[in-house]
């Protein structure tokens, strides 16, 4: 089940407040593309609900980049949260998800990229995301804003690297 790109993206934010870390909007898309990434590679399935977009400057989660533009390039200090009717607002969150066992899967692939990518900056990962073999390199019409970036394009680029070792 694919879950909200918000609960991945609140998912990075714990991790990152958990070891005195703070995210800028670029470096937390980066980090929640890198995770749809490796979990499309390792499961075949999607781990957010919506679809990656090529933008001029790289793969972006529209609904992310709105979220968190007010930020700039500043760190993020909020997570996201969700309207419930009333007064009632609640933190997105993984753990809503209906199996707990596919809850955690996605939390430990999220661990896993946090290991791996987390000491980066946002220019290094976004520098990562535009290399020559890399699906936003080769989405046709990747400078008309709204372009999506195929799931497929991104699993077998994951694949690849994950046999790489």
């Amino acid at each position: 089940m694919p879950y909200s790109a918000a609960a991945i993206a609140n998912e990075f934010l714990k991790l990152a407040r958990d070891e005195g870390e703070s995210l800028t909007p670029m470096k937390l898309l980066k980090l929640v593309y890198f995770a749809h990434g490796w979990y499309l590679a390792l499961t075949g399935e999607p781990l957010i609900d919506e679809q990656v977009q090529a933008w001029r400057y790289g793969p972006v989660i529209k609904s992310l980049y709105h979220e968190f533009k007010s930020y700039g390039s500043g760190p993020i200090t909020e997570l996201i949260w969700v309207y419930q009717g009333g007064l009632k607002f609640r933190k997105v969150r993984i753990d809503d998800g209906p199996n707990a066992e596919e809850n955690y899967r996605a939390k430990q692939v999220i661990k896993r990229v946090w290991e791996q990518y987390g000491h980066l900056t946002g220019v290094q990962l976004s520098n990562l995301t535009h290399l020559p073999d890399g699906p936003w390199a080769n989405t046709p019409e990747k400078d008309k804003k709204g372009t999506p970036v195929p799931d497929s394009a991104i699993r077998n680029y994951f694949q690849k690297l994950a046999s790489q070792g």
